[in-house]
């Protein structure tokens, strides 16, 4: 069993890089993605051991062959073939893991206290571009319990500039 489905990915991305259709094969896999996720029942069925490979490529060629390119085509067959077809999803997040890292792109996790406006995102985002000299995309969750401020996590680095971070710090020097 694979434990980590990044060679398949890697194996797409340099075909895309390749062809000039990294957008084309990332928006691809993230359709495709998206049946999956939604359609449980079919993703079953493909993955079922009963089921002969010859009538699961049958369903792929009559479902997606006028969708997508000869490549990416041949690509789910491909998956049927070595039975890693029911982990397309965890492939397109291989995949933009991939894409990103080519393209010097970083996913920061921001925790914030309250909902960060329009104005307020773009300014972290140009500052943090600025300082780590890479396209950066936010991944913005909203908690309450920090009560003021933020935590930046990139790869690095943390930056926990939150009143409860403060707190916490204050009762360790009380209690120790």
């Amino acid at each position: 069993m694979v434990e980590t489905w990044t060679p398949y990915a890697q194996a797409i991305f340099e075909i895309a890089r390749d062809t000039g259709k990294e957008e084309k094969y990332m928006s691809d896999l993230e359709s495709l993605s998206s049946i999956w996720q939604q359609e449980k029942d079919f993703v079953l069925a493909l993955s079922h051991p009963k089921i002969a490979k010859a009538t699961k490529k049958t369903w792929l060629l009559n479902l997606f062959e006028d969708r997508l390119d000869a490549t990416m085509m041949q690509t789910l067959l491909v998956f049927n073939e070595h039975d890693v077809i029911a982990n397309l999803p965890q492939i397109y997040q291989a995949y933009l893991m991939c894409y990103r890292d080519a393209h010097d792109i970083e996913i920061i996790k921001v925790e914030s206290a309250s909902e960060l406006d329009a104005k307020q995102k773009s300014s972290l985002k140009q500052m943090l571009e600025t300082k780590l000299n890479k396209t950066v995309e936010l991944d913005i969750a909203i908690k309450p319990e920090l009560i003021a401020g933020m935590k930046v996590c990139t790869r690095d680095m943390v930056l926990n500039n939150t009143v409860l971070s403060r707190l916490e710090a204050i009762k360790e020097k009380i209690s120790g």
